[in-house]
């Protein structure tokens, strides 16, 4: 192994302790790391058994048992993965595979069993295929806190450590910022029930970092969303751009509406904020029924009010459905409080059929649960059917809001989800209203009249329309006439 590193600057206090700056995040260094990061040129590289008499001469030999070779490697392979040296260790094939999206599913399997065993990385499968293939499906924290039953490479387990010890400074952040915003909605007398994220973290992991970083998912009592708009605006959360402002407007109570969540974003996190859980109002009960047996949770010392075991189980499941299973993060949620048994003290309603089949997936990919309700094995039985397809788009990773080039398919797809989400007759009219008058053709319309407003967008609906069917026909891609993308995902995400 030879290492190198780049041009980086490296702070020592008067104490002796040495940090460093790296995308924005003050990295602290150990005696052996700050030796390390002296001891290699800015340009060319040094070998791994240089490094090591030089970190010898600087701090001296490690006691025994241990081998000053072993303990530098180990350290080399950490400021690796935190992008302060580069090695020129090679490594196998495609970053993510379909071998190693199998190989992950397998290891989360071992670690939500209970088998004492260490588990390996199959034949043809490297270390850092698996880190990559863990991140696409956001399930790094859940590998880092169950290192200790992988046997990994030493690289890779470094690797895994590094990014989650990233994203845990990022929560503490949100964290804080979550603390302000339920202090600034208390203040103002608006109930909010915190969801997804961090407190969902705390609910189905136990442990607050476990899901890694997002944004801030906040629901509100319809009636209070304008309230909450203008607090969380006050507080320094601006608006996303594509969504039309609270007022008067037609746009805006069309909005309201037919939607159910829009976005805020600071410097240091985004707050969706929601007035329903889902575009499937129905399948939930209402904001009073959820606030009056909301749970709470302690995130790093601050008691959080969230979705009791039973509702985040059944949104949970929604909402891994709505994202057509591609991730596994939401599986491993749902795993997690399925297997937990004050999840289903709270039944109160059946699970709709995307809930079910969720929980079946989950059941297929990590396991039957101990002392699991009958419900389960029905629910495994069920998702044998989307078994097979669901395993290619993890694989594959495609995108799961992609654009369709032949116009009406997405909204034929959209009313067949609701429909598995046990959407009401309003809720469908909702979604058809909403299809052909989204908010990327009326958030700029002022007028608080329908009758000003609906013909105008009708009128640019039907050209976008004839635009994009002409492009099918011919075999072309769309010229920019369809919408664009959701604010959320243009606005400057954490995750």
């Amino acid at each position: 192994m030879r290492v190198r590193r780049g041009a980086l600057e490296m702070v020592r206090d008067e104490d002796g302790t040495s940090t460093v700056l790296v995308d924005g995040q003050v990295i602290a260094l150990s005696e052996v790391a700050a030796a390390i990061l002296e001891a290699t040129p800015l340009d060319g590289a040094v070998s791994l058994e240089q490094l090591t008499d030089a970190v010898v001469a600087s701090v001296g030999r490690p006691p025994a048992p241990l081998e000053a070779l072993d303990v530098v490697q180990h350290q080399v392979h950490d400021l690796v993965a935190h992008r302060l040296l580069v090695t020129d260790e090679a490594t196998a094939g495609a970053p993510v595979t379909a071998a190693s999206v199998a190989a992950l599913r397998s290891c989360l399997r071992h670690v939500m069993s209970p088998s004492p065993d260490r588990w390996s990385l199959p034949d043809g499968v490297s270390g850092t295929q698996l880190l990559a293939a863990s991140e696409r499906h956001r399930v790094t924290p859940t590998l880092a806190r169950s290192s200790d039953r992988l046997a990994l490479p030493a690289a890779s387990a470094a690797g895994l450590a590094a990014v989650d010890r990233q994203q845990s400074a990022t929560v503490d952040l949100l964290a804080h910022d979550l603390a302000r915003v339920l202090d600034r909605l208390d203040h103002a007398g608006i109930r909010c029930i915190c969801f997804k994220g961090l407190p969902l973290a705390v609910q189905a992991h136990g442990d607050v970092a476990a899901r890694g970083t997002g944004d801030l998912d906040l629901l509100v009592p319809p009636a209070d969303l304008e309230r909450a708009h203008r607090v969380l605006v006050a507080a320094g959360w601006s608006p996303a751009g594509g969504y039309p402002s609270p007022g008067s407007s037609w746009a805006w109570r069309h909005f309201v509406r037919t939607n159910n969540e829009l976005a805020l974003v600071s410097p240091t996190s985004m707050v969706d904020l929601h007035w329903h859980l889902g575009p499937a109002r129905s399948a939930f009960p209402d904001f009073d029924t959820l606030w009056a047996r909301r749970a709470w949770v302690d995130v790093l010392g601050r008691e959080v009010p969230t979705l009791s075991p039973y509702d985040a189980l059944a949104h949970s499941a929604s909402h891994a459905a709505k994202d057509g299973w591609h991730w596994m993060r939401g599986i491993v949620d749902v795993h997690r409080l399925i297997a937990d048994p004050r999840t289903w003290d709270g039944v109160d309603r059946p699970l709709h059929q995307d809930q079910l089949l969720t929980v079946g997936l989950a059941v297929r990919m990590l396991g039957m649960p101990r002392h699991a309700p009958p419900v389960l094995a029905e629910a495994a039985e069920q998702a044998a059917r989307v078994w097979d397809a669901t395993m290619r788009r993890q694989a594959t990773g495609a995108a799961t809001h992609q654009p369709t080039r032949v116009p009406g398919l997405a909204l034929v797809r959209g009313v067949r989800a609701l429909r598995w989400a046990g959407a009401s007759r309003a809720d469908l009219w909702h979604h058809l209203s909403h299809s052909a008058l989204p908010e990327w053709l009326t958030y700029q319309e002022a007028s608080p009249h329908a009758a000003v407003v609906v013909p105008r967008v009708l009128g640019r609906r039907a050209t976008a329309f004839l635009q994009r069917a002409r492009a099918a026909r011919a075999g072309e891609p769309s010229d920019g006439h369809s919408p664009p993308r959701d604010p959320r995902d243009t606005a400057a995400r954490l995750s």
